[in-house]
């Protein structure tokens, strides 16, 4: 299975509550994907550099699902 976004790609990514109620929002540079294989499919889990101005997430690598994350157009 392929990865919907491409590392390099700058995107937008949504940090949720355990409840699925979003609790932050932030851009960040995608720096790796890894798949995640379970019975029945696969999804990836992405590695992203946060950008500098977020204070909650500083320069420290983030990860996120798929479905947290937008693709940013440029």
């Amino acid at each position: 299975m392929k990865s919907k976004y491409k590392i390099g790609e700058i995107v937008k990514v949504y940090d949720f509550y355990a409840d699925e109620v979003v609790r932050d929002v932030y851009y960040g540079l995608i720096v790796d994907a890894k798949p995640y294989r379970f019975e029945g499919g696969c999804h990836f889990i992405y590695h992203i550099l946060p950008n500098e101005l977020n204070e909650h997430h500083g320069k420290r690598i983030q990860t996120a699902e798929e479905f947290a994350i937008e693709r940013v157009e440029m």
